[in-house]
């Protein structure tokens, strides 16, 4: 007898009785995606996964994707252009590293996992040829920031020059469009980004980290590893160099066992150059990366075939999400957790602003959980967030907006313009969840099995 079956009947209690014809769940809140199988077991209505999929394609292909194409998305140039007015004509004409490296992921995974459709991958190679061109300075590093046409300009008020992290999302895009090109030359440039972003962060003079509190070289972020995570394997997937493979297995073990504090159940952002824990931070998290570093660990950790420690981090980003999340309003914060209170700082979650891109990681992570194990914990909190992300976050002009206050309502982050529209976080999640619905109900039984997610 099957485990589980998804039931092509009603819409369970909350959602199907206000769902009538050409209704788009990010148009009203997801109340249950449930429905009671003949084994009485809970899970995901068969209906219901229908409507989520066909809505996710509709805010990426009939949202997303048009806004794009109406100006920040620079036809005659190539590159993308992020500050942009909510009609989608331009704002500021800066091209950041990070924005390029992540539109030629975007178009490049997209074509090479959604939608093979030619003119995707012609994006990607305008978005590629620019950032070639006017960015890298011929030795794995990268500009930060360029104007239209390619010329070097000041940074943005957030000061990210000095770090990797642009380094490692240009690779990451290059390897995306090179696994759609064979193209060896976008692959060995991809190889030297990361070699390069290596040997800057293992220096101990480097200056690319900065904490409150902390004013040394060579601190360690979170981000960098769970960004090694994240990366490599899709590198893998084209080059099985062995000092990769290393690589991403010992990021894959600081996130496991150096940035996890089990003396207070939190994931720190900040240690010092050797791994160890700076006694000022130990009790400060940033929600929102370490929700999202424990499912890109646990991807790995699959791929690795390490079910021990895939359920481990799984059980970590349930406690993180939990711990997390506001009882009152909903929502998870995502720029500060203190375990204990301190001047201007209140133990607990800081729910004073609550961002587009956590809100996604903790969706991705609950329905990576819930595809693979079936837990009915995981399908109720990928119901919480998404409906808090629609019901929030969502806008008429198809890019999501950057964050919200504690009650739902637009506000701006700080430092960041509100012209500035996200590229990254809102396709990555719906492409990601799109993949996953399509796996889940080309299941016979519904049972639920390893993701697979590069």
């Amino acid at each position: 007898m099957k485990r589980r079956r998804f039931l092509g009947a009603a819409i369970a209690a909350g959602l199907g009785s206000c769902v009538s014809a050409g209704a788009r769940l990010s148009a009203m809140p997801v109340e249950r995606l449930s429905a009671i199988g003949k084994e009485g077991n809970i899970g995901f209505a068969r209906t219901s996964l229908e409507d989520l999929l066909e809505d996710c394609r509709l805010q990426l292909f009939d949202r997303y994707l048009p806004f794009w194409e109406r100006g920040g998305f620079d036809e005659r140039n190539g590159g993308v252009m992020c500050y942009l007015y909510d009609d989608g004509s331009v704002e500021n004409d800066r091209k950041d590293i990070w924005y390029q490296g992540r539109a030629i992921w975007v178009y490049s995974f997209l074509y090479n996992n959604i939608d093979p459709n030619p003119k995707w991958l012609e994006i990607a190679r305008k978005l590629r040829d620019f950032m070639v061109a006017h960015m890298h300075l011929g030795d794995g590093t990268w500009l930060d920031t360029v104007d239209r046409l390619g010329n070097s300009t000041d940074s943005i008020a957030i000061d990210r020059s000095n770090n990797i992290y642009g380094a490692l999302f240009a690779a990451s895009g290059l390897v995306q469009y090179a696994k759609a090109t064979n193209s060896e030359e976008d692959l060995d440039l991809a190889r030297r980004s990361i070699r390069k972003a290596v040997e800057r962060y293992e220096d101990p003079q480097h200056r690319g980290i900065v904490a409150p509190g902390l004013d040394l070289a060579g601190l360690r972020a979170q981000g960098c590893s769970f960004m090694m995570v994240w990366l490599i394997p899709q590198l893998l997937e084209l080059d099985r160099d062995p000092w990769f493979a290393s690589l991403v297995s010992e990021h894959l073990d600081l996130l496991a066992n150096k940035y996890w504090n089990s003396d207070y159940g939190i994931s720190n952002e900040i240690l010092l150059h050797d791994y160890s824990r700076p006694s000022s931070l130990a009790g400060w998290m940033v929600p929102g990366h370490s929700i999202e570093a424990q499912w890109m660990a646990m991807a790995e950790a699959l791929r690795e075939g390490n079910t021990a420690l895939a359920d481990l981090l799984k059980e970590r980003m349930r406690r993180l999400i939990e711990m997390s999340w506001d009882y009152v309003f909903d929502g998870t914060c995502d720029t500060e957790y203190n375990v204990f209170a301190s001047e201007g700082h209140p133990a607990g979650p800081a729910l004073g602003i609550k961002t587009m891109w956590a809100q996604t990681e903790v969706s991705i992570g609950c329905m990576m959980a819930w595809e693979r194990t079936g837990e009915i914990w995981a399908q109720e909190w990928f119901e919480r967030s998404w409906q808090f992300l629609q019901r929030t976050m969502t806008t008429g002009h198809g890019v999501w907006r950057q964050a919200v206050d504690r009650q739902g309502k637009d506000m701006q982050r700080p430092g960041i313009s509100i012209y500035r529209k996200g590229n990254f976080h809102q396709p990555r999640c719906l492409m990601m969840l799109i993949l996953m619905l399509q796996r889940i109900l080309a299941r016979d039984d519904g049972s639920a099995a390893s993701s697979g997610l590069g």
